[in-house]
């Protein structure tokens, strides 16, 4: 069985779920090769490379097809995708599990995606003073490779620990947190190329819900606590 990059699955490598519809894999597709188009300002920072490419286009090729698809599916067996719940514990042991999680990945991840899902607002008010102005372009790619860095701080807190059972939902509003982030960011990104507006807009929404969803986890967590 063929694995990608770093032993990625082919999910992994498109960031999609074992469940994803045919739908969601393309989708998932088009935002990565729009990702890592060399004009992008995210895929340059990122340091992208032709096996990257390669990878997901031969992950694409497999996933598209609905029998090549299912072969792959046997061959890959069963497996979990994040947020991944710790095996069922006794009630100390859960709630050692709990104060390590809550200590090492819940509390250290909001101290970074509250500033950074703060960030935008001002940003976005000082690019619209001249959309088209070299300076303030430049600040705002700036703005974006530090947001791309943050992001990949956040990214690799929430994968420390497996979140223990009664904080998967907390677990699991803070994983599509970081999803949205990601998407929004590449959303942006696309503003210096083209200068649509739609992709200002749209990244606003992303940060939006983003926002949303950690306030969501953080009541979860609240009402969680015994």
């Amino acid at each position: 069985m063929e694995r990608g990059l770093e032993g990625l699955s082919y999910y992994e490598i498109l960031g999609v779920s074992r469940l994803a519809t045919t739908a969601e894999i393309k989708q998932a597709y088009r935002r990565l090769v729009k990702y890592h188009h060399p004009d992008s300002p995210l895929a340059r920072k990122d340091g992208a490379s032709a096996e990257r490419i390669r990878q997901i286009n031969a992950a694409y090729a497999v996933l598209r097809d609905p029998q090549a698809r299912r072969e792959y599916d046997r061959q890959l067996g069963s497996r979990q995708v994040l947020p991944r719940p710790s095996p069922p514990q006794t009630v100390s042991q859960e709630a050692v599990l709990r104060e390590a999680w809550v200590r090492q990945v819940y509390t250290p991840l909001n101290r970074v995606l509250g500033p950074l899902l703060a960030s935008l607002k001002p940003q976005l008010n000082a690019l619209s003073a001249d959309p088209f102005d070299p300076d303030l372009l430049a600040a705002f790619g700036l703005y974006l490779e530090k947001c791309a860095q943050k992001l990949a701080q956040a990214q690799q807190i929430f994968r420390r620990l497996p979140n223990p059972s009664s904080l998967g939902g907390v677990a699991s509003r803070l994983y599509y947190a970081l999803n949205h982030l990601e998407d929004a960011l590449e959303e942006l990104s696309y503003f210096p190329l083209n200068f649509d507006d739609r992709h200002l807009h749209t990244g606003q929404e992303l940060f939006r819900r983003a926002e949303g969803l950690r306030r969501e986890a953080m009541d979860a967590y609240a009402k969680s606590s015994p």
